[in-house]
């Protein structure tokens, strides 16, 4: 059966799959920086006719028309590092892409290329052309400075500025590339991420954590989280108050021992905190157990009634418990 000819695109994508010699890869940069036969036969000590035919093999090697055509293709192996691209992706990889991006020249860090996403952070501006410290007069000049001078990349964890229309604060992650010239560090390439949303939420969690911190401490029975081995994570204030401090904030196997804790029904002796809640550990919400204990803080053993919920993970395993513990009113003796 005889094959269909492949359209010009398809035989495109072929050859490019193939690696070019060196002295091709030579002269399609050369090409791409615009330079014409004569002057790429003078640079790499060639004869103009011998450049002629090595533009001529390029021309039909990557199935392209023209010159200019053979510079898209090398700016395009610059940025990507292969030629099998459809040339229209990059315009999403750079100026249409949702990071923002911009390109700064020179020790004054002038802007050269700034993509859809970085213009409208400025503003829509026109800021081609000008210095970074006229377009953004509070933004990070010093560590543009730094990395100009360093040659070492930085990156920016929720840098905080203003841009856009939001008169608010907002955050973004950016990334600082030294770009290399003939004598040392000639620009300064920009990634930014926004990452507003994120910090703000963090913030919101944050705030509402010591929220329920405060909570947490107003309880008037006692608190105690501990994690799934059994140890204390947190107790309240009043959980303090009543069980003491020290040891108890490291509990550990002996913890049971030294506050003797015991069935108030049976009389039965726990030998661990784990081994007290062991039906919360294993899933199951306590109410009203009563126990026997003996309180270091107030030496005294006391009745206290204890309250215990499961703390679960994300996929539903028990992650630890919540106790409350209460001292029952009229059921203490002194030792």
């Amino acid at each position: 059966m005889k094959q269909s000819p492949e359209t010009p695109e398809a035989e495109r994508r072929g050859v490019r799959g193939r690696r070019l010699t060196d002295r091709q890869s030579v002269v399609l940069d050369l090409v791409a920086e615009g330079l014409e036969n004569k002057e790429i036969a003078h640079r790499i000590g060639l004869s103009e006719q011998a450049v002629k035919e090595h533009v001529s093999a390029l021309l039909q090697r990557l199935a392209v028309r023209n010159r200019a055509s053979l510079a898209e293709i090398a700016t395009q192996l610059r940025i990507v590092g292969t030629m099998d691209l459809e040339p229209e992706w990059l315009e999403y990889v750079f100026q249409r892409s949702p990071v923002m991006k911009a390109i700064l020249r020179g020790p004054d860090h002038v802007f050269v290329a700034a993509n859809d996403a970085y213009r409208g952070v400025s503003g829509d501006r026109e800021i081609i052309g000008r210095p970074f410290r006229e377009v953004f007069p509070d933004g990070a000049l010093s560590v543009l400075d730094e990395v100009y001078a360093s040659g070492r990349p930085q990156v920016l964890h929720d840098f905080r500025g203003r841009w856009g229309a939001e008169a608010d604060n907002r955050y973004a992650e950016v990334s600082l590339q030294p770009l290399p010239g003939p004598q040392g560090v000639a620009g300064i390439s920009i990634l930014a991420v926004d990452v507003t949303d994120a910090v703000r939420a963090r913030e919101e969690l944050a705030k509402l954590a010591a929220e329920q911190l405060a909570m947490f401490d107003l309880v008037p029975s006692g608190v105690v989280v501990l994690d799934r081995s059994g140890a204390v994570v947190k107790v309240n204030r009043a959980a303090q108050a009543l069980l003491g401090s020290g040891p108890f904030a490291d509990v550990t196997a002996e913890s049971a021992q030294r506050y003797r804790v015991r069935d108030e029904a049976t009389g039965r002796e726990f030998r661990s905190i784990e081994d007290t809640l062991a039906r919360a550990f294993a899933g199951e919400t306590l109410r009203d157990l009563r126990l026997r204990i003996f309180l270091p803080a107030l030496g005294r053993d006391a009745s206290v009634r204890v309250d215990a919920e499961p703390l679960r993970a994300a996929d539903g395993s028990v992650r630890g418990v919540v106790a409350a513990v209460t001292e029952v009113a009229g059921r203490s003796e002194g030792v």
